[in-house]
C-alpha cells in the first residue's frame, strides 16, 4: 500500500525531510534492507512512501542521530585540538585544564552506567600530570580515553542521552522513549518503543483506512477491529459500530471521524499538543481556545502518520548553536533551522542539505542567505520560490519557544546577490548575525548599528565595522524603496564619515590627544541618535565645529530635512567616522 505525503506546514515539511534523510542513511549503511530501496520516493509535492518499509525506520532513526550527535566523535575532535595548543609550552596550562575537564565530564557520566577499571585508571592518571614536561603522558592518557569512549556500549549510552536531552526534547514532551521512566532503556530498548508507540499506530490507522474504503459489508470492517482490539482508538469504534449497518459506518466515518489537521485525507484519533511537538503544540487540558466542533476531548485533531512524520523532523532541520543578545547580557541557545518555500521536494530538501552543511561549517548567517540565494537567477523563479529561513528554540520544561521567521522579499534577494559579502566587514561576528537577522525579519537594523556603536565606544575600538553597517542599511532602505543605482547616497554616506574623521582628527590636534574627550561627544551624539532628537544631535554637532573652528558642511541638512538621508544614517555615519582614527588605510574600503 503507498500513500502520498504532501507538504503543508513547515514542521510536517521538515518532518519530511527529516524523514528522507533517515531512509537515505539506512540504505546507505544497510540498515534498510535492499528490497525497500523504492519505497519511499520523492515527487514534487512530497514523499511516496510504501507502508510496508515503515518498520524499518525506527533502527535507522536511531543510528542515524547516533552517527550524527555522536559523543565520542565531537569530544574526541575537541581533545585534539586541545592536545595541539597542549604542544605549545606557553598555552600547555590552558590546554591541560580543558583536558581535564572534559575527560572528567565524560568519563564520570561513562562511569555512571558502566564499570570500567581502565577508564578510572586514566582518569587517575591524568590528575598526575601537571607539568610541560609531562606531555608525552598526557598524549597517552588522551589516547587512551578516546579509545574507551569509542567502545560502542559507552558511545551508544552517552549519545542518546545526550540527543534526548539537547535535541530531541526541544522537539517532543515525555512522549514514547522521551519519558524519564524510560532512561533506563538500551538502544534496543529505544527502537522498540519507537516501533510501539509510532510506526504500529501509523501501519494499523493506514490499513484501516484501506479497509473502511474497500469493505463490502459491516463484517469486514468488524472483523478487522476485533484482530486489532489491544489498540485503544479501534476499541471505541468497535463499541460503537457493533450494531450498525455499512451505510451507518461509512456515514459516520464521512461526518463525524475527525480529520487530520496536518494530512487531512486520513483520520484522525491524536491531538496536536506538546507532547507531539512542543515548540508550537498546546497542552491539550488548556487549550479551549482550540476546541474542534465544541469536542473538548479532541481539540486539534492530527492522524497517527502526521505524528509519525514530525517525529522526524529533528532530523529534518539544521541544529545549531545561536548567541542571542549582545555581550554580557547574552546566551547561547540550541536552534533548529529550517529553509522553506514554495519550490518542489527535490529543491527544498537540496536547499536544507546546502543550509545544514554551512551550519556545521559554523558560516555566517549573511553568508549562508547569500549562497542559498545565488540559487535563484531571474525574479520570475525567485518569486514563484518565496525563500524564506524560520528557527525556533524551545524549552519543554519552561513551556517557553523562541520561534523567528525571516523572509526574503526581492529587494534584499538583489542585495545579498550583490553586496552581501560586504557585511564581512561587521565584526564582532555577533552584531553582523543581529544585523542580518533584523534585516530579514523586515526590521530597520538601525538599533543593531546604535548599540553596536556604543560597544566601540566602551571598547575603544576603531575599524570600518560602523561605518559598513551604516551604508549597508543605506543600501538595504534604498533597494527598498525600488532604487537601483547606489552611487549618490554611497557618495554622501561617505561624505559624512570622511567629515567626522576629519572632526577628530582636528579636535585631537586641538586638545592635544584627547581621546576621552571625543568618546565624550561620541556618546552624546550616539544619545541624541538613537533617541532621534535633531535638534540635540545638530547643536552638539554644531559646538563640535565651533571648538575646533570648523564650518558644518551643507551635506548635514540632510538631519533636518532627510531629503537625500534619514536622520539615522546621517548621525550614525558621522559618529562612525569620529571613532575612526585609520584615515588613509580606510579610504579604499569607505568607497567601495
Amino acid at each position: 500500500m503507498k500513500v502520498e505525503l504532501r507538504m503543508g506546514e513547515w514542521m510536517i515539511t521538515m518532518g519530511l525531510v527529516g524523514l528522507y534523510r533517515v531512509f537515505e542513511y539506512g540504505l546507505k549503511h544497510e540498515i534498510i534492507a535492499p528490497q525497500y530501496k523504492n519505497s519511499i520516493v520523492v515527487q514534487p509535492w512530497g514523499l511516496e512512501l510504501d507502508i510496508n518499509v515503515l518498520p524499518q525506520l525506527p533502527k535507522a532513526y536511531f543510528l542515524y542521530l547516533l552517527d550524527e550527535y555522536s559523543v565520542a566523535k565531537r569530544e574526541c575532535e575537541k581533545l585534539q585540538l586541545y592536545i595541539k595548543q597542549a604542544q605549545k609550552e606557553e598555552q600547555f596550562k590552558y590546554a591541560l585544564s580543558t583536558i581535564k575537564e572534559t575527560m572528567n565530564n565524560t568519563g564520570k557520566k561513562a562511569l555512571k552506567y558502566f564499570s570500567h577499571e581502565q577508564l578510572e585508571n586514566v582518569l587517575e592518571t591524568l590528575k598526575l600530570i601537571k607539568k610541560y614536561e609531562n606531555l608525552n603522558d598526557l598524549v597517552a592518557c588522551v589516547n587512551t580515553f578516546q579509545a574507551i569512549i569509542h567502545e560502542p556500549k559507552i558511545n551508544e549510552k552517552l549519545t542518546l542521552n545526550y540527543f534526548k536531552a539537547a535535541i530531541l526534547k526541544s522537539f517532543f514532551g515525555q512522549v514514547s522513549f522521551l519519558n524519564v521512566s524510560k532512561n533506563s532503556l538500551d538502544l534496543e530498548g529505544h527502537i522498540e518503543e519507537f516501533q510501539k508507540d509510532y510506526v504500529t499506530p501509523a501501519f494499523y490507522d493506514l490499513r484501516f483506512e484501506q479497509v473502511l474504503a474497500s469493505a463490502q459489508s459491516s463484517e469486514e470492517i468488524m472483523t478487522f477491529l476485533d484482530d486489532h482490539k489491544n489498540y485503544q482508538p479501534f476499541r471505541a469504534l468497535k463499541k460503537a459500530w457493533k450494531a450498525k449497518t455499512l451505510e451507518d459506518i461509512q456515514s459516520d466515518a464521512k461526518n463525524i471521524m475527525n480529520k487530520c489537521l496536518l494530512l487531512s485525507d486520513h483520520v484522525a484519533f491524536y491531538n496536536f499538543e506538546e507532547m507531539v511537538f512542543s515548540p508550537i503544540g498546546v497542552a491539550k487540558n488548556n487549550a479551549f481556545n482550540f476546541n474542534w466542533n465544541l469536542e473538548d476531548r479532541q481539540p486539534k485533531p492530527i492522524c497517527s502518520l502526521a505524528k509519525l512524520v514530525l517525529f522526524f523532523a529533528p532530523a529534518g532541520a539544521a541544529i545549531y548553536l545561536k548567541k542571542e543578545g549582545f555581550d554580557e547580557q547574552s546566551e547561547y541557545r540550541t536552534y533548529a533551522g529550517f529553509v522553506q518555500t514554495d519550490a518542489t521536494f527535490s529543491e527544498i530538501l537540496q536547499k536544507n542539505n546546502h543550509f545544514k552543511q554551512l551550519k556545521q561549517q559554523k558560516e555566517p548567517f549573511d553568508q549562508i542567505v547569500s549562497k542559498l540565494v545565488q540559487s535563484v537567477t531571474k525574479e520570475a523563479q525567485y518569486v514563484t520560490d518565496h525563500l524564506f529561513f524560520l528557527e525556533f528554540s524551545s524549552d519543554y520544561d519552561s513551556k517557553k519557544t523562541h520561534l523567528h521567521y525571516y523572509h526574503l522579499p526581492l529587494y534584499l534577494a538583489h542585495y545579498f546577490r550583490q553586496y552581501g559579502n560586504k557585511l564581512d566587514y561587521i565584526q564582532p561576528y555577533e552584531y553582523r548575525e543581529h544585523f542580518v537577522q533584523y534585516v530579514l525579519r523586515g526590521a530597520d537594523p538601525a538599533i543593531v548599528i546604535y548599540k553596536y556603536l556604543r560597544y566601540c565606544i566602551e571598547k575603544g575600538y576603531s575599524h570600518i565595522g560602523p561605518y559598513i553597517a551604516v551604508r549597508e542599511r543605506n543600501r538595504i532602505m534604498q533597494l527598498k524603496k525600488g532604487v537601483k543605482d547606489m552611487s549618490s547616497t554611497d557618495k554622501r554616506v561617505s561624505a559624512l564619515f570622511r567629515s567626522g574623521q576629519e572632526i577628530r582628527a582636528a579636535f585631537m590636534q586641538a586638545a592635544n590627544g584627547s581621546d576621552k574627550k571625543v568618546m565624550s561627544i561620541a556618546y552624546r551624539l550616539l544619545n541624541a541618535a538613537k533617541a532621534g532628537n535633531k535638534e540635540s544631535f545638530m547643536d552638539a554637532l554644531l559646538r563640535i565645529h565651533m571648538s575646533v573652528d570648523r564650518p558644518i558642511a551643507p551635506i548635514f541638512l540632510n538631519a533636518l530635512h532627510e531629503r537625500d538621508l534619514d536622520f539615522s544614517t546621517v548621525a550614525n555615519a558621522f559618529i562612525s567616522g569620529l571613532l575612526s582614527t585609520n584615515f588613509k588605510e580606510e579610504q579604499e574600503d569607505v568607497v567601495s
